[in-house]
């Protein structure tokens, strides 16, 4: 325990001979002094922040298509999982013949798939949501 102390104290001692003296603060002697350097001399041009300022309207807008677009592929992929048309994975494994891969397939995996395609559809929900919330 004796050796952290030692290290710990050297440290401290090391961390102060690193640090600057701090230089004094002149304060305005009197009021009137304190009012002369008020900032009401200052010109409003000052103050304007100057750089490259970007317009959050049109990043937010790009974000929403782009938010958009996701929702499309998200939606996309999960009627290609478990959609009900004739072609969706879990149509395709639901009317396989008996001792076909796809019947083994769709004994092992289909809860799988479905578990799958509802949590795709909570994150689609979830970007619709922030999509909604956007707009207001």
């Amino acid at each position: 325990m004796d050796l952290f102390r030692k290290t710990f104290s050297r440290l401290l001692e090391q961390d102060k001979e690193l640090q600057a003296p701090e230089a004094p603060v002149a304060s305005p002697a009197t009021d009137r002094e304190a009012m002369a350097q008020k900032l009401d001399t200052a010109k409003p041009d000052d103050f304007d922040v100057r750089g490259n300022i970007t317009n959050v309207d049109a990043v937010k807008a790009q974000q929403r298509e782009k938010l958009k677009e996701w929702i499309s592929k998200i939606d996309t992929f999960i009627e290609f999982l478990n959609g009900t048309n004739d072609g969706s994975v879990q149509s395709l494994l639901h009317s396989a013949l008996c001792e076909t891969m796809f019947q083994d397939i769709a004994r092992s995996e289909k809860k799988k798939i479905a578990r799958l395609a509802a949590e795709l559809s909570s994150l689609s929900e979830s970007f619709k949501g922030y999509l909604i919330s956007s707009n207001e």
